[in-house]
């Protein structure tokens, strides 16, 4: 198995090179990371009603699962780049390889987190929305430490048209994550008052919108 996939690499290495085929596999992945990572976080919004959210959600998990697959292709790519010499372990355990270590540790956990909230997505029932919920607060790191990894590794991260698609693409998540926990609070807002119903006492919470 291991010789039909190191052939099948060395026929891919004659049409495309290492470093264009990793970096073209790696910038898909992240594109695509950001793509589920923005679809989630607008589903939170208002308008985000019936079709709208079902659209949202359907971008969200798929451009999930193909970055995932493309993340992965980034990272085994590697394993036929004879200039540094990548081994299996070096790719699979994070914070093992001994040039970069720090960015390269992060790819390789953003990595397995994606796989993690993706497997988390796909068995919500059996964990309880609750455990999916904690869990899903994992996805804001695992796109920061991937975008962390793509400038910090990235040869071509210094070229213009890079840096602007990792700022824009940056700066466009951090909006939508605090406009996300600003529309939270604005839902979960309101005051507590008083209230006897049936002859019992109890605590109600009206919406801040009904004040």
């Amino acid at each position: 198995m291991m010789a039909v996939f190191h052939h099948f690499g060395s026929s891919i290495s004659q049409i495309l090179s290492v470093w264009v085929t990793t970096r073209a596999a790696g910038l898909t992945s992240y594109m695509l990371l950001f793509a589920s990572v923005a679809a989630g976080l607008l589903q939170g919004g208002a308008w985000a009603k019936g079709p709208v959210k079902a659209k949202l959600n359907m971008v969200h998990q798929w451009c999930g699962w193909f970055g995932l697959l493309f993340g992965m292709v980034h990272g085994l790519v590697l394993l036929f780049d004879r200039y540094v010499g990548y081994s299996l372990a070096d790719l699979l355990i994070p914070f093992k390889v001994s040039g970069d270590r720090l960015w390269m540790g992060l790819g390789i956990l953003s990595l397995y987190l994606m796989l993690l909230l993706i497997i988390s997505s796909d068995l919500m029932k059996k964990l309880g929305k609750k455990a999916w919920r904690l869990i899903h607060f994992l996805a804001m790191p695992t796109y920061l430490m991937a975008l962390v990894h793509g400038i910090m590794l990235g040869t071509d991260s210094r070229q213009a048209p890079v840096i602007v698609l990792y700022a824009v693409t940056g700066v466009t998540a951090l909006v939508l994550l605090v406009n996300r926990i600003a529309a939270s609070r604005r839902k979960g807002g309101g005051r507590m008052i008083v209230v006897q119903e049936g002859g019992k006492t109890g605590i109600k919470q009206i919406p801040s919108s009904r004040l």
